[in-house]
């Protein structure tokens, strides 16, 4: 006799089931943004790159195929636990872990329906991501924001840039797979093997750019002879030299502008490129260049921008200012032919009067 106490529940009627769904899926929506937006806040608190944050709510029809699904168990809507879905892309496969951490802090996570689908069979190739089934921390749920989702369970999908791409081309004939030609899922299998490499490929590579930067960096403090201006030995050099943070400073004073450290890669790059179009190729002459004309680069900005140029179009500028100005004063000096085709392949198109400014730069280089 079957104890009526233990009796399993019966299933739910698919149609109350999407009735139900329907009658919810605005605050699943809703659900999705606000967690969009603390996911976004939480990494950028945590200093973790990423590419994007995603998020989804299931279709109708989809929902209906998952729920109707023989091979699952589903008897009622809250048995379906990603009804709402967020993704966060790294662009990296290592980080992943790092987001799992921040994850794991800030969320409820269910760990039984959680699972890390990169733990494959060696042979298999293809999308991978740790699935996490969450709900909002109880001491989030009492806040305004986000009182009307408690108890509400979600999906955070964590999964790097080239795996969230193959998921997108493979999610477009996933449900035909097992029905094609063996040469045509050999060939499938074969790509998706190829960006697995592909991904430990760019990480081994970051890693040996990351080695050789922080490398570069060391010789740069050490003024190992003979080191070129380059994107990369720039960087360091402007950061540690003291002669270009006291030209810097000076300069700062006579524009009317806060310094600050932020300096990207493309300014670095732009600087490097600068100094290199006068002639100086090593570290140490550029450093030789800016101690010989360490007043005269500020001298030469002071009564360019009382005389001639227009004001700054920011309030801030990026340490590291006096190498492109020691170029365009070198620039100068040589002539209006040199510092008008310096300017054309950096976009710029002065309104101000060049041959004056030519003419103050000769002035002050024959001092």
């Amino acid at each position: 006799m079957t104890d009526p106490e233990n009796k399993e529940p019966s299933k739910a009627d698919i149609d109350s089931v999407i009735a139900k769904f329907n009658a919810m899926e605005d605050k699943l929506g809703a659900l999705c943004a606000r967690t969009k937006s603390l996911i976004e806040a939480i990494l950028q608190d945590a200093n973790i790159r990423y590419q994007s944050v995603q998020f989804r709510v299931k279709t109708e029809r989809k929902l209906r195929q998952k729920y109707l699904d023989p091979a699952k168990s589903y008897r009622q809507l809250d048995d379906i636990t990603d009804l709402a879905g967020l993704r966060v892309i790294t662009y990296y496969e290592d980080d992943i872990d790092r987001v799992a951490q921040v994850i794991k802090r800030e969320f409820d996570i269910d760990l039984a329906n959680s699972v890390d689908k990169r733990d494959t069979e060696p042979d298999r190739f293809g999308y991978s991501a740790l699935n996490y089934v969450c709900r909002h921390l109880a001491k989030r749920a009492t806040d305004v924001e986000y009182k009307k989702f408690a108890g509400i369970r979600y999906e955070i999908q964590v999964t790097s840039v080239l795996r969230h791409a193959w998921s997108e081309i493979e999610h477009e004939w996933y449900d035909l797979k097992s029905a094609y030609p063996k040469a045509i899922k050999r060939r499938f299998y074969r790509i998706a093997a190829l960006l697995e490499l592909a991904e430990s490929e760019f990480q081994d590579i970051r890693k040996q750019r990351t080695d050789y930067e922080r490398s570069v960096s060391v010789r740069v403090e050490a003024r190992v002879p003979d080191l070129p201006v380059d994107a990369v030995s720039l960087k360091p050099f402007i950061e540690q030299e003291p002669i270009v943070s006291e030209i810097d400073k000076s300069l700062a004073s006579i524009l009317g502008l806060d310094l600050t450290a932020e300096l990207s890669d493309r300014v670095v790059e732009a600087r490097a490129k600068a100094v290199n179009a006068v002639g100086i190729r090593k570290l140490q002459q550029l450093r030789d260049t800016l101690r010989e004309h360490s007043v005269a680069i500020p001298e030469f900005v002071r009564r360019c921008r009382e005389e001639l140029w227009p004001a700054p179009p920011s309030s801030s500028t990026s340490v590291g200012q006096c190498i492109y100005h020691l170029a365009v004063f070198l620039l100068s000096a040589k002539g209006r032919e040199q510092i008008l085709e310096f300017l054309k392949e950096r976009g710029a198109k002065p309104t101000w009067d060049i041959d004056r400014q030519v003419a103050i730069a000769q002035e002050i280089a024959a001092k």
